[in-house]
């Protein structure tokens, strides 16, 4: 994956990521960055890769969020589609509404960016 495909999917509706802010580095203590703005406030994400195996599933920290969180992604052949698996731990209580709601757009908006070809 490209940074420029990770900007068109990534970023729930209403948030932007800007290109020149993503960083990924897909191996273990490889970084997983990018900035996200919403309502024009910049919010930077700095994680890193502590499992990465590739067409399997990735983890990474991100300890600027807190030394707990953890989020993994598992990737799984099903009917000729991949079903992705995602799994978070240490995210506060307050956060995990908003989690759902972007995780669904983000879904959403890699469906579309797939299907472009």
């Amino acid at each position: 994956m490209t940074p420029e495909q990770f900007v068109q999917f990534w970023a729930p509706e209403m948030v932007e990521i800007p290109l020149e802010s993503v960083v990924i580095e897909p191996r273990v203590g490889g970084r997983f960055e990018c900035t996200m703005i919403v309502e024009g406030v910049a919010n930077h994400n700095a994680g890193v890769f502590v499992e990465y195996v590739e067409h399997s599933h990735f983890r990474f920290g991100e300890p600027s969020f807190s030394d707990d969180f953890s989020s993994i992604m598992s990737f799984t052949s099903v009917d000729g589609g991949t079903q992705i698996d995602v799994e978070q731990s240490g995210l506060p209580i307050e956060y995990l509404e908003g989690c759902d709601e972007g995780f669904s757009s983000v879904f959403d908006q890699l469906e579309a960016l797939l299907a472009k070809g």
